[in-house]
């Protein structure tokens, strides 16, 4: 009986169009569109050996395009520039990024990979402190896969006791070393995890675990970088994020979480709020950050969710509510909307964009 040969490679993606529509009054109205192709290619020449290779296509027209960085945040900060612009115009722009290009060997206990991949040392949802490798803003919904570093990461599992994890950010630049290696254990039913090592020019260390109290998951992350060139003088950078969540019986959704920036700014800093130059030691430009999820699902194909983000520092508040509409398998529709307010005591509306995204996975 012939048996059937497995399969070397695999290729999926997505096709997204998205409609942009932002505006602070009705005399001020801009409009943007984003037509968006990503193709997620897989090959495996043993049984050891995995090749990943994962490009970004993005087409950009309006009469803003260069002017919103949550459409358009185009740097390749990688070794190499992996980024191209094929079309730029003043009201176009197309856009291709290799975002992922790595080899992987792996055995029973070891698993090394070199190139670009994504280092995520993270465990929470919104703010993650441990992530020194591959920070992002919450705001940018449009990135599920997260972006990515040049980077040889070498990974140890002993069973299920612990993961070491030793990465190393590929670089000539001394100001851009990134290396550091991560120790994971479960411990009292809670993932555990520290962390130490060399951030750009700051020594780091950290830890974080995750769990449950009771019925409501918990976690926390915790960071602290100081300057090691200048490490008398220097008080160094706390960050640290704390959060809890709980689903009812009903498809309801509830999550809850403060973020600390010990170096935020504690004025003026609300125009940062949506800049995409994102780093661990700035995931948010406020010193206070309270962030608070509610969803909920109507139906297997409907879900709605409204997510806030408050802080006292200027008075800003960040209103992001979202519909989610599944259309078959492969097709899925969404409406977002972002609005900012602050600055004054009146709350006044600093910027408001809605998005409407249609989704084809293939």
């Amino acid at each position: 009986m012939a048996q059937t040969e497995e399969k070397k490679w695999e290729l999926n993606g997505y096709v997204k169009g998205i409609q942009a529509t932002s505006f602070t009054n009705l005399d001020s109205i801009s409009t943007n569109s984003l037509l968006h192709n990503r193709l997620n290619f897989r090959w495996y020449p043993s049984d050891n050996w995995k090749v990943g290779i994962e490009v970004r296509n993005r087409l950009f027209v309006g009469d803003q395009i260069n002017k919103n960085p949550l459409l358009t945040g185009l740097d390749d900060n990688g070794a190499i520039d992996l980024s191209a612009n094929l079309i730029e115009r003043d009201d176009a722009l197309l856009n291709v990024t290799l975002d992922r290009l790595w080899a992987q060997w792996q055995n029973t206990s070891w698993q090394v990979t070199l190139g670009r991949q994504r280092v995520n040392w993270g465990v929470d949802r919104i703010f993650n402190p441990n992530d020194i490798f591959n920070a992002y803003s919450f705001i940018d919904f449009d990135y599920e896969e997260r972006p990515g570093s040049d980077a040889l990461r070498v990974q140890y599992f002993k069973d299920m006791d612990y993961t070491l994890d030793v990465a190393v950010k590929i670089t000539d630049d001394p100001n851009e070393l990134i290396a550091a290696a991560l120790y994971k254990f479960n411990k009292w039913n809670y993932d555990i995890q520290v962390l130490g090592g060399v951030y750009k020019r700051d020594i780091v260390i950290g830890t974080g675990w995750a769990g449950n109290i009771e019925k409501a998951g918990f976690k926390t992350e915790i960071s602290y970088f100081r300057n090691y060139q200048n490490f008398s003088e220097d008080s160094g950078t706390f960050i640290s994020s704390v959060s809890m969540d709980y689903a009812f019986q009903n498809s309801l959704y509830l999550y809850g979480a403060y973020f600390y920036n010990s170096t935020g700014k504690r004025k003026n800093a609300i125009g940062d709020l949506v800049e995409t130059d994102i780093s661990v030691k700035n995931l948010s430009p406020f010193t206070h950050n309270f962030f608070t999820q509610l969803s909920y699902e109507f139906s297997a194909i409907t879900n709605v969710a409204m997510n806030l983000l408050y802080s006292p520092t200027d008075q800003a508040v960040f209103i992001n509510p979202t519909l989610n509409i599944l259309m078959g398998k492969q097709f899925d529709l969404s409406i977002i909307s972002q609005s900012l307010f602050g600055n004054t005591n009146n709350y006044e509306l600093l910027f408001n964009t809605i998005y409407t995204r249609i989704k084809w996975n293939f």
